[in-house]
């Protein structure tokens, strides 16, 4: 248990760190709620502060994953048209049948991927809203700890002038 976990929020805090985390419903662009929230949020509640830094964080997480893996595909699609060149040069056996339908697949089996770490990206940051809503002490995985380092260490020491 670190000092964050004692944190008791109001419904009001609940609202607001929920909605921090709801907005991963919306890819790309709602990245800008969470930070809208956190810059007006980040002096008057520890809670709504820790839950929407953790939100961005993540946010942009998926966001970069998400270009990652469009790049990805892109590279497999064009792979794929150009491994017709040199599959049609080789001379006709199985394996280089085998080896064309293969990646011929591939770009569709990237996207699969795709689409199903994006569906997952999402269920989690409604869990996340979820539980915030709650008024439970919600950590992602990884950014969790790291969000939580960054706020305590930007917090003045117990006992210490600031």
């Amino acid at each position: 248990m670190t000092d964050l976990d004692h944190l008791n929020p109001t419904p009001d805090e609940r609202v607001m760190a929920a909605l921090s985390h709801i907005s991963a419903l919306l890819p790309l662009i709602g990245v800008i709620a969470p930070i809208v929230i956190w810059i007006t949020q980040k002096e008057k509640s520890q809670y709504v502060a820790f839950q929407s830094l953790q939100a961005v964080a993540y946010q942009l997480t998926m966001i970069i994953a998400w270009f990652l893996g469009m790049g990805c595909y892109m590279c497999s699609f064009f792979g794929t048209f150009l491994s017709l060149f040199v599959t049609e040069a080789a001379p006709i056996s199985q394996s280089s049948d085998f080896l064309a339908i293969l990646i011929s697949v591939l770009p569709f089996l990237m996207f699969g991927v795709i689409f199903v770490f994006g569906i997952a990206f999402i269920i989690y940051g409604v869990i996340g809203a979820i539980l915030a809503f709650q008024g439970k002490p919600f950590r992602y995985a990884i950014i969790g700890k790291r969000v939580e380092r960054f706020m305590l260490a930007g917090q003045p020491a117990a006992g210490g002038v600031s």
